[in-house]
């Protein structure tokens, strides 16, 4: 049986690793963005957003291999690790969505914030909000299909269960997270997410359940603290699982709203919003070799603004070319997409 301290230990550190990961993702994408002027400019946003990729794409490579480590490091508490893992493969877990597409807004949250005239503070709180959700979803998510990968390997687990981080939140953990504590999940089923959620997860074998017990502690020292009211409010919780095209199964308290995948598609006057899917490999290289063809036209018409001299660019079509001064930068930050995107290809 594994020692309940030395998982602990295992957990705890891989929550500080992700959380330190988070931190510096968002930092080195707020030195991106630092200096952008051109809010209303959507041909200048997709060079930035560009730019955004290449550096998430590196540091979701780097959540993939830590969140590896860590199942690989539970499972060899209790010893059940596989005797051969496949290759991680660097997939973006989002349903389809390219990461290009997806760190346009915080750009699209503040230019909204400019039309309706709020405060410049606002307007950079709500750039930076955006960024940061953004930014752990996913985190969250490429560790999820990680772990899972690893956990589905293995022939000794039987399933999962997730664990509470009472010490890495201000208030403690949200009540969804407190009834979610005791699911068991089966290693085919994918962990649901939530606004905010800081849970990890511990595997399950036939002989072992790690993760009941460093619950149960966690679950009698939190209800004791909120004291007997506040406690029994906590336990009439209930939870139901919706989902999200992007995300997967999201948790949501039961009766709030959440509009299901027919709704949207009847309301939408865009695209049909679809289940949510795993990214394949061969999905990953379809989707960067479409953000790198993009790059690569879009380049096209920088350097030919830049070459006749005139600094215009009217990427839109919509026949008001406006003068650019950050044409070479632009041009740069595409370039990177396009180098990293070969990567992927090979």
């Amino acid at each position: 049986m594994a020692s309940d301290e030395r998982t602990t230990l295992i957990v705890d550190r891989y929550a500080a690793q992700q959380a330190t990961l988070i931190t510096q993702l968002v930092r080195a994408l707020l030195g991106i963005w630092a200096p952008f002027v051109w809010w209303g400019r959507p041909d200048m946003v997709n060079a930035y957003a560009a730019r955004s990729a290449v550096q998430v794409d590196v540091a979701l490579s780097q959540t993939r291999r830590q969140a590896r480590a860590y199942a690989v490091a539970l499972l060899r508490e209790l010893d059940a690790a596989p005797g051969r893992l496949p290759d991680p493969i660097d997939t973006y877990e989002r349903g389809g969505t390219p990461i290009v597409e997806v760190y346009k807004r915080p750009a699209r949250q503040l230019e909204h914030a400019k039309r309706i005239k709020k405060p410049s503070d606002e307007q950079i709180r709500a750039f930076e909000d955006r960024l940061t959700s953004i930014v752990a979803d996913d985190v969250r998510i490429t560790a999820r299909d990680e772990i899972q990968k690893v956990n589905e390997a293995a022939p000794k687990v039987i399933g999962y269960r997730r664990v509470l981080h009472p010490e890495l939140t201000r208030t403690g953990p949200c009540g969804l997270c407190i009834v979610a504590a005791s699911r068991f999940y089966t290693v085919k089923d994918l962990l649901e997410l939530h606004g905010g959620c800081v849970c990890e997860t511990l595997p399950i074998t036939a002989d072992s359940d790690p993760g009941l017990r460093l619950n149960r502690a966690d679950l009698d020292a939190i209800y004791a603290a909120a004291g007997s009211n506040y406690a029994e409010d906590l336990k009439r919780i209930r939870v139901t699982v919706r989902e999200h095209g992007e995300l997967g199964p999201i948790l949501v308290r039961e009766g709030n709203s959440f509009r299901e995948v027919d709704d949207v598609n009847r309301e939408s006057k865009r695209r049909e919003f679809t289940p949510y899917k795993r990214m394949t490999q061969r999905d990953d290289v379809t989707q960067w070799s479409a953000m790198r063809a993009t790059s690569e036209r879009s380049i096209e018409i920088l350097e030919a603004a830049r070459d006749a001299g005139t600094n215009l660019v009217d990427i839109t079509g919509g026949n008001s070319p406006i003068p650019v001064k950050d044409i070479e930068k632009a041009i740069e930050f595409h370039r990177s997409l396009i180098a990293r995107a070969a990567r992927h290809a090979a």
